[in-house]
């Protein structure tokens, strides 16, 4: 009798012991989730100013989003920490993404996202609610609380040319000087004519609202040409390099263009439009 008893012991503790493993076994699927609610640092950088514009603090916001004006953009990195290591935004294996908060009526603003840093572009007066997340392998990892983003009046060339741009010069690389210059709204000298069938080569120098020179690097800073509104869009070709521009002589005439300082692919400034006059030469 004692050795049955003992025998039925040991096969109920083997089953206790059986069912614990049970417990604690963890789903291998389950295993790349990450519970951030209490240890993640996540700040949002705005990167025009290079400084922390809001931050996540447990379940809301502290600070606020810049106002994206309408028709252009804002740039926005982060800062996030898990726990006290830095999360590297590599691009690859964690990428910062944003989207409408939930419920959200879409329109007001539209998103552009490049891996370390994200464009609010702003389509239409108002406001709306958006998350930031933190993605990692293309899945989320983590997503933070709603906040509001307001989209503003654009104010016009005159506004833009106090606040983006003090100096638009644009230099014939023929010749390598200067041969127009914009000053508020309207110009100081003329582009080159340019004979059917030939082009000019046009480049610029431009220095932003503080008076330092912006880079036409091709990547992040580019020099655009565009047809003015209403212009006659048969008599010129426009081709964009990057740090210049071509404008083609296609119909003898004269048209309008406009030039353009672009940042990451976007207008962040744009002249009033100046005359360009094609000729021929056989006449």
């Amino acid at each position: 009798m004692k050795k049955s008893l003992w025998l039925m012991a040991v096969v109920l503790m083997g089953l206790l012991v059986i069912s614990g493993c049970a417990e604690q076994t963890t789903d291998p699927e389950e295993e790349h989730v990450h519970d951030y609610d209490e240890e993640i640092t996540f700040e949002v950088i705005d990167r025009s100013e290079d400084e922390v514009a809001a931050y996540v603090h447990v379940d809301h916001w502290h600070g606020e989003l810049p106002e994206v004006p309408d028709g252009d953009n804002i740039s926005l990195g982060a800062y996030i920490l898990d726990g006290e290591e830095e999360v590297e935004l590599d691009g690859e294996h964690y990428e910062l993404g944003i989207d409408y908060a939930p419920g959200v009526e879409e329109g007001v603003v539209s998103f552009d996202q490049h891996g370390d840093h994200v464009h609010i572009i702003g389509e239409q007066e108002g406001s709306a609610e958006v998350v930031f997340q933190l993605l990692h392998d293309g899945e989320v990892d983590y997503e933070t609380p709603p906040i509001e983003v307001s989209v503003g009046h654009d104010h016009g060339h005159e506004d833009e040319h106090d606040e983006a741009v003090s100096t638009f010069d644009i230099v014939d690389r023929s010749e390598d000087k200067v041969i127009a210059d914009f000053h508020v709204d309207h110009w100081h000298g003329q582009l080159p004519d340019i004979p059917v069938g030939e082009n000019i080569s046009l480049g610029a120098y431009i220095e932003d609202g503080h008076e330092e020179e912006i880079e036409l690097d091709g990547d992040h800073y580019e020099l655009g040409v565009e047809y003015a509104p209403d212009a006659d869009k048969n008599l010129v070709g426009l081709d964009n390099h990057g740090d210049h521009v071509h404008i083609v002589g296609e119909v003898e005439g004269a048209t309008e263009v406009v030039f353009q300082l672009l940042h990451d692919g976007h207008i962040e400034f744009e002249t009033t439009p100046i005359e360009v006059n094609v000729i021929n030469e056989n006449d």
